[in-house]
């Protein structure tokens, strides 16, 4: 087994995977960045109705767990598309305590671990749950969404996912009026998404974190 539960400076849990020698999460908060880099500079900030959205890396759920949540505070329809090659194993993922921490039962978690991969899977009302066991290279999907979390691991572990290719697979998954958020905001991950027709924002980060980076697909550009 090459992960192993860590608990971060919020008491949340994230998982260190060896191979990489990195943890899902910041050290200082799983909870707190995703809310912070997911959740308020990306759910809350769109005014719609309904939400389509992708996320890159389903890891521990967590980002999907927070989006589900809000989601039915709000009465905001979500139709939430996610890939994971790799999915956490269930001895890691049944350890988690994220839902102890948000005040949500632990099945809220499992659900989405163990719904079916590559189905729709409705998992309540207002959130429904669209994994896809693969990589972001040969992820495909006819959607156009809202919102993309991109939440891969660091350019210095996986440097392929964050390429000007990747980036503009990303820009043309998005609407119009779409964006893309990251915990990222690494000079060279900016200036490549400016690259391929973004416009780049750098707004305030998690705890531990100056920066991150806010990617708005530009309606008056080019690119196609």
């Amino acid at each position: 087994m090459n992960n192993k539960i860590v608990i971060t400076n919020d008491g949340s849990h994230s998982i260190f995977n060896h191979e990489l020698n990195e943890t899902y999460h910041s050290k200082h908060g799983a909870i707190v960045e995703a809310e912070h880099v997911f959740i308020k500079n990306g759910f809350s900030k769109v005014n719609k109705n309904e939400l389509k959205i992708l996320e890159i890396g389903f890891g521990t759920g967590l980002n999907a767990l927070l989006t589900s949540q809000k989601a039915v505070q709000k009465s905001i329809i979500v139709n939430y598309h996610t890939m994971e090659l790799y999915p956490v194993p269930k001895e890691n993922y049944t350890q988690l305590n994220f839902t102890d921490l948000i005040g949500l039962e632990k099945k809220s978690l499992l659900n989405l671990h163990e719904t079916t991969w590559e189905e729709e899977c409705k998992i309540n009302e207002f959130f429904t749950l669209n994994k896809s066991k693969s990589d972001l290279k040969n992820y495909t999907s006819k959607t156009k969404f809202d919102i993309i979390y991109f939440d891969a691991f660091s350019p210095e572990k996986q440097p392929e996912l964050w390429t000007e290719i990747i980036f503009k697979k990303m820009y043309n998954y998005l609407k119009e009026d779409g964006f893309l958020v990251t915990y990222c905001a690494k000079g060279v991950v900016k200036r490549t998404m400016k690259a391929v027709g973004f416009d780049v924002i750098a707004l305030d980060g998690p705890p531990g974190k100056r920066q991150m980076t806010r990617a708005d697909k530009k309606t008056t550009t080019s690119q196609k």
